[in-house]
């Protein structure tokens, strides 16, 4: 461990309490001056550390995303073992798939996306230290083509299971793979798989997730100002993103692992239904062959969405998308 890390954890040790640069430096076995310049780069990394004259430094609570923050709050056995952390990359799922050698549960995560993905190649927004956006890797020994989708409907239940758990409030879904509150979407998920092309096998999956922590209306793009929201901006909470991370670690390995995936399909299933907040409502199906007005009845056993059509009959979708009206007049 290197010694400004070795200073972090002095200073997390004293649990909010003025720790000297002499004791600092007596402990280490570093001069003072040392101990200022660690100090110093923390500070710049984003820790929140002052200091005062005759007395020692105090690290205040701050919101810094790293491995090392992540790591230190981690529970689990599998998910997150290890953490890729990186300031910024293009995207985590680009990383992912071009990166040989990933283990079954690492995550790679970024404080920025200067290319980030969403369905369909849609650009996902991911600014700087606004978010956590990250990659889940997973080697499945065995699983059906037809379960991958169902590992999107997965991590959403973790992820409005990880919010309510940090914030106290729940968000809900809309099908299948964004997370809403108050008519905005907080959170996008975007699962891939890499097939070998002899034997047909799925090698891996990996599942991409980008939420928003912290950003006001106005600070997102105009052309999603009206729809995007985050997570400060939709609860008044703020949390440590690495909090975030580490939760929802936690949350995936309880349904993905501990719960054994897939023949635990039942159980998340009933917790993404009643977290879909459009059931009833009219909405806009958009398929490759077609786009039409439908009702949003409900899911069946494999997460698929049923709707009825305006003449009456009954369509189960596994693919194309949904688009909602949404009057945010009603969420004030």
């Amino acid at each position: 461990m290197t010694t400004k890390m070795r200073i972090l954890q002095l200073l997390q040790q004293a649990d909010g309490k003025l720790i000297s640069g002499g004791e600092i430096a007596e402990q280490l076995s570093i001069s003072r001056t040392a101990v200022w310049k660690q100090i110093s780069a923390l500070q710049q990394e984003g820790y929140r550390i002052t200091a005062e004259q005759g007395k020692g430094y105090l690290l205040e609570k701050s919101d810094v995303l790293s491995a090392y923050e992540v790591e230190r709050r981690l529970t689990t056995h599998t998910i997150g073992h290890p953490i890729h952390y990186f300031p910024s990359i293009d995207s985590t799922n680009l990383y992912a798939k071009r990166t040989p050698g990933l283990e079954n549960g690492s995550i790679v995560v970024a404080s920025q996306q200067t290319d980030g993905i969403g369905r369909l190649s849609r650009k996902f927004y991911s600014p700087e230290k606004m978010g956590v956006y990250l990659s889940i890797v997973l080697h499945p020994e065995q699983i059906a083509f037809s379960d991958v989708s169902t590992i999107t409907l997965l991590t959403a239940v973790a992820m409005i299971d990880t919010i309510e758990q940090l914030t106290g409030v729940r968000p809900g879904i809309k099908w299948t793979n964004d997370i809403y509150l108050h008519g905005r979407k907080l959170c996008g998920i975007l699962t891939e798989a890499t097939i070998e092309g002899e034997s047909g096998m799925i090698r891996s999956i990996i599942v991409g997730i980008g939420l928003n922590l912290y950003q006001q209306y106005t600070d997102f793009e105009p052309e999603i100002r009206d729809i995007a929201g985050s997570v400060l901006s939709e609860t008044g909470v703020r949390v440590n993103p690495a909090d975030y991370v580490a939760k929802l670690a936690e949350n995936f390995e309880k349904y993905y692992l501990d719960q054994h995936f897939p023949e635990n399909k039942h159980s998340f299933l009933k917790r993404y239904k009643e977290a879909l907040f459009f059931l009833g409502q009219t909405v806009t199906v958009s398929s490759v062959r077609e786009e039409y007005s439908a009702v949003a009845e409900g899911i069946n056993e494999n997460g698929e969405l049923i709707v009825r059509r305006e003449d009456g009959r009954m369509e189960t979708l596994n693919s194309g998308e949904i688009r909602l009206k949404l009057n945010l007049k009603d969420y004030r």
